[in-house]
């Protein structure tokens, strides 16, 4: 049987009891029967700013943390390492005894909440088991959801680009494929669109302006007046997609999704209108 390395990194401040979780692992590590086929390597820090200066540089399957910290105390310090390990399953330890303070943890996104006098080795080492499994459960239904909604989005993207240029327009005007004719321009206008995107998701965050309808126009015109089509712009949002996916944070990859359709539905209506003169003259 191939021997599986878990990966831990403890952030508690609390010497003595980060002690004794070490101790408590060390002995399951000794014990195949209660702890088949696998070992911990365990990482320490006892600052919440160590953590995410870690995180930053390594990766980990598992984080215990403990939410009250010399330099952080509270819900918060749950906030912000899942904010810089979205990926990784997180397991709050705490010396209290706290309902309400637990069903917070699991409502923002810990696997589990545990209070330090109530664990030994048998149940630590379930908990962290099974908080990887739930964590890889719902990381393999969120592809399958994600998956799922870009292609619907790349089906009405594709129907829109069918449905509003007649192939008798696109052949009269000698309609190009982008990607294939004209690479490079291709590529500079990937960065173009990407940098549009990036600054729809500012102007959302930062309530920064910028006149994102004039930049998505002046894309238009260019593919415009390259004889480009709809499945260029397609191609175009599926290729800024890729650069700007960020699948280990969730929250922003949905942003980026909802802003993408957004600009590439608007870039497809503003192409639409530069054909639309042609498109009547060469049907009637």
């Amino acid at each position: 049987m191939v021997e599986q390395t878990i990966r831990v990194l403890l952030v508690e401040d609390d010497l003595g009891f980060a002690s004794l979780l070490d101790e408590w692992l060390a002995d399951l590590e000794r014990q195949h029967s209660s702890f088949p086929s696998a070992r911990i390597l365990l990482s320490q820090v006892t600052l919440l700013s160590q953590a995410l200066q870690v995180l930053e540089n390594d990766s980990f399957d598992i984080l215990l943390i403990d939410l009250n910290l010399p330099d952080s105390v509270g819900l918060e310090t749950f906030e912000r390492i899942r904010h810089h390990a979205m990926t990784c399953p997180v397991i709050v330890l705490s010396g209290l005894d706290d309902e309400s303070l637990a069903i917070q943890a699991v409502r923002s996104g810990a696997q589990d909440y545990l209070v330090k006098n109530t664990i030994d080795g048998n149940l630590l080492f379930r908990s962290i088991r099974y908080a990887m499994e739930r964590h890889a459960m719902n990381l393999a239904l969120e592809r399958v959801r994600e998956e799922e909604r870009r292609r619907r989005e790349h089906g009405s993207l594709e129907r829109l680009s069918e449905r509003n240029l007649s192939r008798v327009a696109a052949q009269m005007l000698g309609i190009q494929e982008l990607k294939r004719d004209y690479q490079d321009r291709f590529l500079n206008l990937v960065l173009r669109f990407g940098t549009v995107l990036d600054r729809q998701i500012q102007m959302r965050t930062h309530k920064v302006v910028y006149n994102i309808s004039e930049e998505v126009k002046q894309i238009a015109a260019e593919l415009g007046f390259l004889r480009c089509g709809p499945r260029d712009v397609v191609d175009l949002y599926l290729a800024t997609l890729e650069q700007r996916e960020q699948p280990a944070n969730p929250t922003k990859n949905e942003a980026i999704h909802e802003e993408c359709r957004y600009l590439a539905f608007e870039l497809m209506g503003h192409l639409v209108s530069f054909y639309r003169p042609y498109a009547m003259g060469g049907d009637g």
